[in-house]
């Protein structure tokens, strides 16, 4: 009977062990009793897996492979997804609560993904690099120049994207790229040197913002280093800063290849082994790396580095506890139905809601840089010509998906205009044999017109991740078309289509009209269309400042903000706080088709006390003849001290519409530390007693009113993750809006695809697999090469049901050169499909030409067909 006993008890306590031996799959338990469950159950191997992008299943535990890696920018960069306004025109719309709806949208799209099994919900966004240079590769992934306005729109697009639901995130926001990182060539062997009170005031708080304020997950640090030690293995900026002084608690991914980098191209450590004990010391928790067969570099080094004794298998827990707390906010180890966004159903991909956000960004983020009584036009114009290599091109920028629906500025123009609508390229975007031959048919064209539209700008050909801008000016021939069309007419208004400030000083003395309309999203033809017939009127202003030349710049490698000068340079100043050379267009600036009378400056306070907020009021009224959208921008400058301080620096905003005729009041809260500097010898934020102007801009340039208050000095209390910064907003609706606010009710119970007409001609399919060239591209070149065709026969080439474009065989063509849209995930089959739209062709193969040194290759075997 007691041996009955004693087994009785032995399985109850087996069955207890058993229960609590799961407490990872209680979605019930403290998540911190769950990370501790797992990591006990893996072994060394799986823990050190989960430090690179592609993940193993762990197939005892019954856990899949993973993939962490996801592009979200400005859109998902995965096929059929809404591609909004890159970073540099979400910036211009000064538009926080716009950019919450945007990324509200994107990270729906990416649920919907996930809920299908197509896409896991870690992302690499948003990239809050400072734009302090418009040379920059990268620049057009920036928010802005200015770190208030950068913060406030980042952390509008970390809050839409992790959502609001309290046990469950949306998606993972990953902030990129810590820190100082604006120089891409050869970025994996360069140092920033900064000074601290520059990484504090102006690098630095777009980051704080994102972490404290609105508790972010991630931070990709960058491929570069800061004062002599890299980034990822930077002690002091990673654990002292973000963990230890920010209270830091997600994970910290290192660029792409960059832990391998600390000793193949830093030279800062003398092995694999050493960079990646540095790496997980530093508190890096996970090297960016995807390859077909291959694991990430510091995931190979990681079991020698604890076996040479370089690191202990419980610093390496430290890393993969925060990687598996990432997990569980996810949901991946639940039951799907807790998860209140398994709910988003795959119809939100591209619908018509999402495309006409995109429409509505698009729209604010255009920005009106001169109009000499040429803009809107009118629709009684007769004759208006298209011209230029941006016109019948959607240029979404770089980092940008594959959406069905792409409308460029040309089809936008053509659907609006009222008379006929001719087109001519005019020249190519870098230069080509035949810009001459099409220079010339350009002017042809101009001759015969009332108006010129000639739309022009700069793509990844001149600026790109690894290619910085030597110049500012228009690349290739487009300076030269432009004089050419506007010898024969005077009637022009030039479309901008750039990556950041341009040098078109010429143009802005000779031409009528200058919009600048970035890569505006897969709707920027009809936005752009609307706002040049007066459909809307256009209220974006510049996020940056534009420079007259890359001459009025610092040295491309200067990091220092601050005005200063040594004894081997000139004066070094950096954007409208600091820089003395006169701007072509001033950061904050903007016309409209309407006129904006801003008065009655107001101050709640006649003098501020330490940790006051204030308030600053002004009546804005439109006083002309359209309504419209106006910027109000206050600006604060320290009016008594000795130290070095901006001439002005942007500190509150609000976009307003108002009604022609009508006015309406904007008050805009300042905290104290609004008046506040970093005091490197007290390593804190002080207010210095004084005197401080407060002024209200209609651009950084175009002051219209100000008043002096009397602030009293004191220190910033420094703040961590579960304290706010003075500029947050606990009451904000957006804090409150569950994922479908966007949509009407029943738009999302349709499936929102149109049937399509395949069955109506002739098709075949080749799979390609795409490698990853160790470069980054968004297109691949290759060849579609015939057999036989007749005279004339006209081929569509599309990919995932995205089309590529339309191609003529002439008579005897047999080969067709086109430009793939590289898929969001190399290493998966993807299949190219071309149809027969007009004639009869027989397919002989696809030429396949990589970038880089890459050897083409030849798909001969059609996988699939219409027959």
């Amino acid at each position: 009977m007691k041996v009955v006993k004693n087994i009785s008890l032995f399985l109850l306590l087996l069955c207890v062990w058993g229960v609590k031996a799961q407490t990872w799959k209680e979605p019930d338990a403290p998540i911190e009793e769950r990370v501790e469950d797992l990591l006990s159950k893996m072994t060394l191997e799986e823990k050190i897996s989960y430090c690179g992008s592609r993940i193993p299943a762990i197939e005892r535990l019954d856990i899949p492979s993973y993939e962490w890696y996801g592009e979200a920018l400005h859109g998902l960069k995965a096929w059929n997804c809404t591609q909004f306004p890159q970073n540099i025109a979400m910036g211009a719309t000064w538009n926080p609560d716009l950019m919450f709806d945007v990324a509200t949208a994107i990270s729906n799209e990416a649920r919907a993904l996930k809920n299908t099994g197509q896409k896991e919900v870690m992302m690499f966004a948003p990239t809050v690099n400072m734009a302090r240079d418009p040379r920059w590769g990268r620049n057009e992934e920036c928010y802005s120049e200015d770190p208030h306005l950068m913060s406030e729109i980042a952390r509008m697009y970390v809050r839409g994207m992790q959502g609001n639901d309290s046990k469950h995130l949306k998606t993972v926001t990953t902030v990129k790229h810590y820190v100082a990182n604006n120089v891409d060539f050869r970025r994996e062997f360069s140092h920033s040197l900064v000074r601290q009170e520059d990484l504090y005031e102006y690098y630095f708080p777009a980051y704080k913002t994102c972490i404290i304020d609105e508790e972010a997950t991630g931070i990709m640090t960058g491929l570069n280093g800061v004062n002599g030690t890299p980034c990822s293995a930077h002690d002091w900026l990673v654990n002292g800063v973000l963990r230890n002084e920010w209270g830091f608690k997600g994970y910290v991914i290192a660029d792409w290849a960059a832990v391998q980098g600390l000793e193949k191209r830093m030279r800062y450590a003398k092995t694999q082994e050493e960079a990646a004990a540095m790496a997980i010391k530093a508190g890096v928790d996970q090297e960016c790396f995807r390859h077909k067969t291959k694991s990430a570099p510091f995931v190979q080094a990681l079991k020698s580095a604890i076996e040479q004794g370089l690191l202990t298998e419980e610093e390496l827990n430290v890393s993969v506890r925060r990687l598996l707390r990432l997990r569980f906010m996810t949901g991946d180890f639940d039951d799907q139905s807790l998860n209140p966004y398994s709910k988003i159903p795959k119809s939100v991909l591209e619908c018509e809601t999402h495309k006409q956000l995109a429409l509505k960004a698009a729209e604010q983020s255009i920005v009106l840089l001169k109009n000499d009584n040429i803009l809107p036009l009118k629709d009684n114009d007769d004759k208006v010509a298209v011209i230029g290599p941006f016109a019948d091109y959607c240029w979404l920028g770089i980092y940008s998906g594959n959406p069905k629906s792409k409308i460029s500025n040309l089809e936008g123009i053509q659907k609006r205009a009222k008379g006929e609508v001719s087109f001519a390229e005019g020249c190519s975007v870098t230069g080509a044999d035949d810009d001459q031959q099409k220079i010339d048919e350009a002017v042809a064209l101009a001759k015969n017109v009332e108006t010129v539209i000639l739309i022009v700008g700069n793509d990844e050909s001149t600026a790109t991740e690894t290619l910085d801008r030597l110049s500012l000016n228009l690349p290739g021939n487009q300076h030269k078309l432009i004089k050419a069309v506007q010898a024969v007419n005077k009637n022009i208004v030039l479309v901008l289509v750039p990556s950041g400030s341009t040098s078109v000083g010429w143009e802005q003395e000779n031409i009528p009209g200058i919009v600048c309309a970035w890569p505006n999203g897969q709707e920027q033809g009809t936005a752009l269309a609307k706002m040049l017939f007066g459909d809307i009127n256009p209220g974006g202003k510049l996020s940056t400042s534009w420079v007259k030349s890359e001459k009025d710049l610092p040295h491309f490698h200067d990091y220092n903000v601050k005005t200063w000068k040594d004894d081997y340079g000139p004066v070094v100043s950096r954007t409208y706080m600091y820089a003395e050379p006169e701007p072509l267009y001033p950061f904050g600036f903007g016309l409209s088709y309407t006129q904006f009378d801003i008065k009655d400056l107001k101050l709640d306070k006649k003098g501020l006390k330490s940790m006051e907020d204030l308030v600053v009021s002004v009546s804005v009224a439109n006083v002309g003849s359209m309504d419209g959208d106006e910027i109000v921008q206050v600006y604060v400058r320290d009016v008594e001290t000795n130290r070095v301080v901006p001439i002005k620096a942007l500190k509150g905003f609000e976009r307003v519409h108002v009604p022609a005729g009508k006015s309406k009041t904007v008050s805009i809260k300042l905290p104290y530390e609004a008046f506040s500097h970093y005091n490197l010898t007290a390593n804190e934020f002080q207010v210095e007693e004084g005197e401080f102007e407060i002024m209200i801009g209609q651009s950084s340039d175009k002051m219209v009113a100000s008043k002096i208050i009397k602030v009293a000095g004191g220190s910033i209390p420094k703040i961590s993750v579960g304290q706010k910064s003075g500029y947050f907003d606990a009451n904000d609706e957006n804090r409150t809006k569950k994922w479908d606010y966007l949509y009407e009710d029943g738009v999302l119970d349709s499936n929102n695809t149109k049937k399509n007409d395949e069955d109506k001609f002739d098709w075949v399919e080749y799979e390609i697999v795409f490698i990853d060239p160790g470069v980054y591209v968004s297109t691949w070149d290759a060849e579609l090469n015939f057999s036989d065709a007749s005279k004339e026969a006209i081929v569509v080439a599309s990919m995932e049901g995205v089309d590529i474009g339309s191609y003529t065989l002439l008579n005897n063509q047999r080969k067709v050169q086109i430009k793939i849209p590289i898929p969001p995930e190399y290493g998966k089959p993807v299949r190219l499909r071309i149809k027969t739209v007009n004639g009869e062709v027989k397919h002989e193969s696809i030429k396949i030409m990589p970038p880089g040194d890459k050897e083409p290759f030849v798909i001969s075997k059609i996988v699939s067909s219409s027959k």
